[in-house]
C-alpha cells in the first residue's frame, strides 16, 4: 500500500504584515463620489476575517490553510504584490502622458452541464493569480488616474443573499471582501457596468486593459464592449504581461507545485500497483482519481489518458473503456490539481508486470531520450521549441541505432521520420493551467522559477509498415515536471517510478 505523507500546507510566510502606504502621497476618496481625488487613509493590516465566508480560510479550514494565509501557502501580501507588479508592467508598456488606466480582470462564471445542474466550478487562472478569490462572476478593477502615482483596486462580488446562499452556500459579500482579499474597496457585481461607464467617462483619454479575444465571463463582456463603443477609450490586452509574470513561480507557488507533483506521482504509483490483466482502463482511471483526492487534491488536472495496447497510439485517447490484456503496455497521462496548481505526469508500463523484449527496447529508448533532455534543460536552458528539435534528433538517432528507422536516412529525413512518430511538442509550461501561460511563446529561453514538462513519446500505428512488425501498435510516453533553478533542474515528479526494474517491482502488487 502506498503511504501518503500528511499535507499541512507550505511554510512560505511573508515577514511583512502591514501595507506601508505613504501618507504624504495620493490617497483615495470614496469612489461613490466618482471624482477620484485622494484623501488620507490609515494603514491597513493584512488580517483574515473570522467567520464563514465564500471560500475556505485559515479559521474555517485550519487543516487546509495555515494561519495568516489567504489561500493554501499564499498570503494576502503576495496577491497584493502581484497586482502592484502588473500595474507597473502595464504602465511601462505604453505612453502614459495624460492617460488614465482601467484594468479589468473578470472571474469565471458558472458553467452548466444541463438546465440547473452546474459543472464543478473552476476559477479563471488570471483572476485567481491576482486576488486569491474563488467566487464565481466576480470582477477585479484597478484604476490608475493620469494625475496620480497610485492606483485603486476594487473587487466586484455577489452581495449576500439569503435565498441564493440557501441553495449555493455562503458568499463573502461586499462588507467582508475588501478585508478578506486585501483590496481597497468591494462593491456589488450588479453595479459593475454603471461603475465602469462612469469611471471611463471621467477619465478621458483612458486605456482599458481587458482580454477582449477570449473573455472569461460572457455575462459582462457586452457591458465592457458598450463602454468601448461609447467612450474615448483605447483597448489593450493585459494578458501577455500577466502571463510573463505567471510563468515564473514564486517560492510559495513552487511549494504548492511540489505537493501537486508528489500527490500525482503517488497516484500513478498506485495505479501501477493495481494493474492486472483483465481489469478495465476505467478501473485504473478510478484509482488515479481516488488516490489524488484522498491525498489532498481537489480533482484531476484534466481527463486522464488510460490507454492499453494500440489505443496508446491515439495521443488524446480518453474513452478509458476497454479491458487490459496480458501482452499489452498501458500508457497513462494524468495529473491533479491542488489549490489551482497542477501536475502532469505520463508513464507506460506492462500490464503483466514484465516488459517483453520489444517493449523493453522501445521503453528504454524513450527513457534514455527523456533523461538527456532533462540534462539539456539544465545545461543549456534552451527555448522549449529548441528542446523539441533536440528531441527529434535524439529520437531519430536512437531509432536508427535499434534498426527501427533505416540507417541510410540523412539528418533531415531522420528528423522528419522521428517527428512523424512523436508529433506532439516535448514540453510546455506548467502552473495554474496545465498548459500554463499560453501567451509566453516557447521560443524564449527557460529561466529559473519556470516549471516545464519533459515528455518524449513514440506512437507506432498497427498499420505502419515502415516500422518492423514487432514494434507496431505500441505507444509509449514518459513525462516529468521539472523546476528550472540556478543550479541543477529539479524533477518534481521524481517520486513516480520510471526505471524498468522499479516498474516491474510494483506493477500488480496491490489488490483492489
Amino acid at each position: 500500500m502506498i503511504n501518503f505523507r500528511r499535507f499541512t500546507g507550505p511554510g512560505i510566510k511573508h515577514a511583512k504584515h502591514l501595507l506601508r502606504q505613504n501618507l504624504n502621497q495620493n490617497k483615495w476618496r470614496s469612489m461613490s463620489q466618482m471624482d477620484i481625488p485622494p484623501e488620507e487613509t490609515s494603514l491597513s493590516q493584512f488580517t483574515i476575517p473570522k467567520g464563514i465566508v465564500g471560500q475556505p480560510t485559515c479559521h474555517t479550514h485550519p487543516h487546509m490553510i495555515s494561519p495568516g494565509h489567504l489561500t493554501c501557502g499564499i498570503t494576502q501580501m503576495e496577491y497584493k504584490e502581484r497586482r502592484d507588479t502588473l500595474v507597473n508592467k502595464l504602465l511601462s508598456e505604453v505612453d502614459n502622458a495624460h492617460k488614465s488606466h482601467v484594468i479589468v480582470v473578470p472571474a469565471a462564471r458558472k458553467q452548466y452541464m444541463s438546465d440547473k445542474i452546474p459543472y464543478v466550478f473552476r476559477q479563471n487562472s488570471d483572476f485567481f493569480y491576482l486576488t486569491g478569490c474563488l467566487e464565481p462572476s466576480a470582477v477585479l478593477v484597478m484604476i490608475k488616474p493620469a494625475e496620480f502615482d497610485s492606483y485603486k483596486s476594487v473587487l466586484f462580488v455577489h452581495e449576500k443573499d439569503t435565498h441564493a446562499e440557501l441553495w449555493e452556500g455562503p458568499r463573502s459579500g461586499c462588507s467582508i471582501s475588501a478585508q478578506l482579499f486585501a483590496v481597497d474597496e468591494a462593491r456589488p457585481v450588479d453595479n459593475f457596468k454603471h461603475y465602469l461607464t462612469k469611471i471611463t467617462s471621467q477619465s478621458k483619454p483612458a486605456v482599458l486593459w481587458y482580454n477582449n479575444e477570449s473573455p472569461a465571463n460572457s455575462d459582462i463582456h457586452e457591458d465592457i464592449r458598450s463602454v468601448l463603443r461609447h467612450g474615448q477609450v483605447e483597448l489593450l490586452d493585459p494578458q501577455k504581461a500577466l502571463h510573463l509574470m505567471r510563468v515564473v513561480k514564486s517560492p510559495a507557488e513552487i511549494e504548492l507545485m511540489k505537493e501537486a507533483c508528489y500527490i500525482g506521482s503517488q497516484s500513478v504509483n498506485m495505479a501501477m500497483a493495481c494493474t492486472k490483466p483483465g481489469i478495465s482502463e476505467r478501473t485504473v482511471d478510478a484509482v488515479l482519481e481516488y488516490t489524488c483526492r484522498q491525498a489532498g487534491a481537489e480533482h484531476a488536472a484534466f481527463p486522464p489518458v488510460v490507454a492499453g495496447g494500440a489505443r496508446a497510439t491515439h495521443i488524446h485517447y480518453v474513452n478509458n473503456n476497454q479491458l487490459l490484456a496480458d501482452n499489452e503496455m498501458l500508457l497513462v497521462d494524468s495529473g491533479c490539481q491542488r489549490w489551482m496548481y497542477n501536475s502532469d505526469i505520463s508513464r507506460t508500463w506492462p500490464v503483466s508486470g514484465k516488459f517483453s523484449k520489444y517493449h523493453r527496447i522501445l521503453y528504454d529508448l524513450i527513457l534514455t531520450v527523456q533523461k538527456r533532455l532533462i540534462e539539456l534543460v539544465g545545461e543549456q536552458r534552451p527555448p522549449l521549441d529548441q528542446l523539441f528539435d533536440q528531441m527529434c534528433r535524439l529520437l531519430g538517432t536512437h531509432l536508427q541505432q535499434e534498426g527501427i528507422l533505416p540507417k541510410n536516412l540523412d539528418g533531415n529525413d531522420m528528423i522528419q521520420r522521428a517527428y512523424r512518430l512523436c508529433p506532439h511538442h516535448v514540453s510546455h509550461y506548467l502552473g495554474l493551467d496545465v498548459h500554463d501561460a499560453p501567451l509566453v511563446r516557447r521560443r524564449v529561453p527557460v529561466c529559473s522559477g519556470m516549471v516545464v514538462t519533459v515528455e518524449p513519446g513514440i506512437y507506432i500505428s498497427p498499420t505502419d509498415t515502415s516500422v518492423p512488425k514487432e514494434f507496431r501498435g505500441i505507444g509509449i510516453r514518459v513525462e516529468d515536471d521539472v523546476l528550472i533553478t540556478d543550479a541543477e533542474p529539479i524533477v518534481l515528479t521524481d517520486a513516480c517510478v520510471k526505471e524498468i526494474d522499479d516498474i516491474e517491482a510494483i506493477v500488480g502488487k496491490h489488490s483492489l
